[in-house]
């Protein structure tokens, strides 16, 4: 069983609107809502590429609550929900075909001591049964940023892959976790200098995995990943696709890696998957979302070069 802690989880608001600006009046030619935050939807493209998963996280009230448990029962998601007080953090996701996406996230609702308890007690339970620990995401206000670092402790012999930022993944890189994975904007801020060439960023990559002894992946967006371990490094490009809406790749990302290593492959061959996973969420509007099928057809496709 994959378990993935992500406390802040959210209900993405995904809206499609053609030649969308600031500053002036759209029509949507679409919407949709999605039970969502990077722990769901670690969990969906796992549980597509045939992973059991079990997702703890916390959630707030109302309608928006109820959508976020309905939308992970349907996607076949064990999902150790805390509920505390408050509306639930909302993601709105502006979706233009011809340009970038565009992000608006909430922040989460506050988490009391109490809440944290639970949230402790759902981790120390599913611990017990887990073959692989995914930490993903932001801490919603309340959540000490040490947390991942605590749980990464706790796991001891079962491998964790570690996706945050900030102080959150400062604290975790000194468990010295099995693998880390983090964008560039995420490393240069762990590293305090600008990564403004390759070079620089495979320097900074090396340094990360100098200091936590394990492996260390860094998404590129469409150039693929750096992933070096301690046999070597190598840069991983993806396929050229049709894009439809490149947000939550790097979380299938994370699905595949960690499904790989659940599988017994090798890391390299793990993220070679990783990758091809990432470039078939890519085809879809919902973040998460990825064919088992189409993984299978591009992971051929999924070039690696040694460092």
């Amino acid at each position: 069983m994959l378990l993935i802690v992500s406390p802040n989880l959210c209900l993405d608001r995904i809206v499609v609107v053609r030649g969308f600006a600031v500053g002036r009046v759209h029509r949507a030619e679409s919407a949709a809502e999605l039970a969502s935050g990077k722990g769901l939807n670690v969990a969906r493209a796992a549980r597509a590429l045939g992973v059991d998963v079990r997702v703890v996280g916390i959630v707030g009230g109302g309608a928006g609550a109820r959508a976020i448990l309905r939308g992970a029962r349907a996607q076949g998601v064990r999902l150790d929900a805390v509920r505390v007080p408050g509306p639930v953090r909302v993601c709105t996701l502006v979706i233009d075909p011809h340009q970038g996406e565009t992000v608006i996230n909430e922040p989460g609702p506050s988490v009391s001591a109490a809440a944290v308890g639970t949230l402790r007690a759902h981790v120390r339970t599913a611990l017990k049964s887990a073959q692989a620990v995914v930490l993903a995401g932001s801490l919603p206000p309340g959540l000490p940023p040490a947390i991942y670092a605590e749980i990464a402790r706790q796991a001891q012999a079962v491998p964790v892959i570690l996706d945050a930022t900030g102080e959150a993944l400062r604290l975790g890189l000194a468990t010295r976790p099995y693998l880390v994975k983090v964008n560039q904007l995420e490393l240069q801020e762990v590293v305090g200098r600008p990564l403004d060439t390759p070079d620089a960023v495979r320097k900074a990559a090396e340094e990360m995995r100098t200091t936590t002894g394990g492996c260390v992946v860094i998404t590129l967006g469409a150039k693929g990943a750096l992933v070096l371990t301690a046999e070597g490094g190598w840069r991983i490009v993806p396929p050229e696709v049709h894009r439809v809406n490149t947000i939550g790749a790097g979380d299938s990302l994370t699905a595949g890696l960690a499904a790989g290593i659940l599988q017994g492959r090798p890391l390299l061959e793990a993220a070679r998957r990783g990758v091809a996973a990432a470039a078939a969420d890519v085809t879809t509007l919902s973040p998460g979302t990825v064919d088992a099928a189409l993984v299978e057809q591009l992971v051929p496709r999924v070039e690696v070069y040694a460092l």
